[in-house]
């Protein structure tokens, strides 16, 4: 049963309707939370996890990567199910993926069961990665589409923000020689929310229009929309249906090879401009400078992320105003102002509130555009029939990045502290790709602002 519109009230007919887009957009959104609190998790555990089991440097590192391993498997098995059973459909499928993998990884006896069902577990973010932006780019106004992708973003940080919150108040409640147990068995409170409302969202208009179901597909399009720019919009999407192959080999035609090489290289800069490789160290970095208490280290990193949320609001403010392609360019730049002067600080050995103050700078940029950006416009530059196969590639690509970052990094900080006495080296490494990421945003990105999905992808036939 579709999840119904708002009361009417006194509210104007298109007020109801951005109601309406919001409470849907928010439930997939959800999806996001979990993919922010399951990896968030590990920042606020690594520390005992490794002491558990008794890790080396090259065992912590795959551990605290090992949910993301996972997701790179999730992101083509998310396509499949996006056409074949729908987006909403696999978001629950998703969230199953998620219960197992909190379940078995609290309860983990040995350290392969636990990097097992943290892959397992991965694969349902890496499902949901795919779904939640796709449904929510599919099923938004394309003058809300911006301010609507951002809430997933938007999701994921919040849910980072409440993971180590949760980490900090079990630290208080139990032992830390089990407490890690329930930081990850935690994440079934979410779960067990997200999957009922899931039942109550409508599909999505496009892929109804696909499965051949116009009459269902105009129905959604009515309660977004207005039935005068839903016949419109129906029409576009029936076009564009006719004109567009749909398979792989679409994704090699000269405009949509181009729009793909853009997705892929948003997913690279998401991960490779410096937050994302760092984001799960970040208590270990707090207990490297001085902080000799854990649970406030972990303290710590729940404040990173909530100057990330505050900035994450503030995106969804500007990215329909200000566009995609400046705020790109103004983040990169400003991310690799802030890397190198985070790598200073290490270097100066500078302890308490500036160090803090210098980690939470490095949260403005990602969260402004860098960690935003990337999920909003992989999901809208690319053709109806072949969106999800193209996401698909573009979504794993970016998770193939996030395993990378995080396994390499604290490779380079072990590789900064032995060469030049700090970790200040593995920040300056992230400063060059901020550099190249700005380059990127004013050559190659395109501005996507106020158009609809048929017209960006008709842009790729005339690139």
């Amino acid at each position: 049963m579709p999840l119904p519109p708002p009361p009417a009230g006194n509210l104007p007919g298109q007020n109801r309707r951005n109601l309406y887009v919001f409470s849907i957009a928010f439930v997939a959104a959800i999806g996001g939370f979990l993919f922010g609190y399951d990896l968030s998790l590990i920042g606020a555990a690594n520390m005992y996890l490794k002491e558990q089991f008794q890790m080396t440097e090259q065992m912590f590192g795959f551990s605290t990567a090992s949910a993301a391993l996972g997701c790179v498997f999730g992101p083509f098995l998310g396509a499949w199910l996006c056409d074949a059973i729908g987006r909403e459909r696999t978001m629950i499928a998703a969230a199953l993926l998620l219960a197992v993998g909190a379940i078995v990884t609290a309860l983990a006896p040995t350290l392969f069961v636990f990097n097992l069902f943290r892959i397992i577990g991965g694969v349902g973010v890496g499902i949901c990665s795919v779904a939640s932006p796709l449904y929510i780019a599919e099923i938004a106004p394309p003058k809300m589409r911006g301010k609507l992708g951002v809430t997933y973003q938007l999701a994921i940080v919040v849910g980072a923000t409440a993971a180590p919150l949760a980490g900090y108040l079990i630290l208080q409640i139990f032992p830390e020689s089990t407490a890690w147990r329930w930081m990850f068995g935690s994440q079934m409170l979410v779960i067990l929310l997200f999957t009922p409302l899931l039942l109550l969202i409508p599909s999505s208009p496009r892929w109804l229009a696909q499965r051949g179901r116009f009459d269902d597909a105009l129905d959604v399009l009515n309660k977004v929309h207005g039935p005068e720019v839903a016949l419109t919009e129906m029409e576009e999407i029936k076009s564009s249906l006719k004109t567009e192959e749909g398979g792989f080999r679409e994704l090699l035609l000269p405009g949509i090879r181009y729009a793909l090489l853009i997705g892929l290289m948003l997913a690279f800069f998401n991960n490779w401009t410096g937050w994302s490789a760092m984001a799960s160290y970040i208590p270990v970095l707090f207990e490297m400078a001085g902080v000799e208490e854990r649970h406030v280290a972990i303290l710590q990193f729940a404040i990173t992320y909530l100057a990330m949320a505050v900035v994450t609001v503030a995106s969804m403010w500007l990215i329909d105003r200000v566009g995609r392609r400046p705020l790109w360019i103004i983040a990169s730049l400003t991310m690799a102002f802030v890397t190198v002067l985070t790598g200073l600080v290490f270097a100066m050995q500078i302890r308490g509130p500036v160090l803090l103050l210098v980690i939470t700078l490095c949260t403005v940029p990602h969260g402004l555009a860098l960690g935003a950006l990337p999920w909003l416009m992989m999901s809208e530059i690319f053709p109806n029939r072949v969106r999800a196969k193209a996401v698909a590639i573009t979504t794993t690509f970016l998770w193939l990045m996030i395993f990378a970052a995080a396994q390499t990094f604290p490779l380079l900080v072990g590789y900064s502290q032995r060469t030049i006495g700090s970790p200040a080296g593995a920040f300056w490494f992230a400063a060059f790709f901020c550099l190249a990421s700005a380059l990127f945003g004013w050559k190659m990105l395109p501005e996507t602002k106020g158009r609809s999905l048929e017209d960006i992808a008709n842009s790729w036939q005339r690139h």
